[in-house]
């Protein structure tokens, strides 16, 4: 694989890692956001505050995922950093010097 399309690959790889965590992260958001208007006036009961609470956790990691990913790609667009994941693995026999 040429540099050129190792750097194509290493995008696109990002780029729909960065489209699954968007799409998670507002289906979380939405999730939330539905469980909250569900709620009737006044104080709720224990099981929809734990809904809610499971809800709101559920949110929050989709978004700090979303973030990681954000930085991810950001960090290979602008400045050309390869993840350590997407690297090339060394060629057996290669000693490290």
């Amino acid at each position: 694989m040429t540099g050129y399309s190792n750097r194509q690959a290493v995008w696109q790889y990002l780029w729909d890692e960065l489209e699954k965590a968007r799409y998670e992260q507002a289906n979380a958001s939405a999730r939330f956001d539905l469980q909250v208007k569900e709620v009737p006036t006044g104080i709720p009961d224990p099981d929809v505050s734990l809904r809610i609470q499971k809800a709101t956790q559920q949110a929050n990691a989709a978004l700090l995922q979303y973030m990681r990913v954000l930085k991810r790609f950001t960090d290979f667009t602008l400045y050309g950093a390869i993840p350590e994941d997407r690297l090339p693995l060394e060629p057996k026999g290669k000693a490290a010097e």
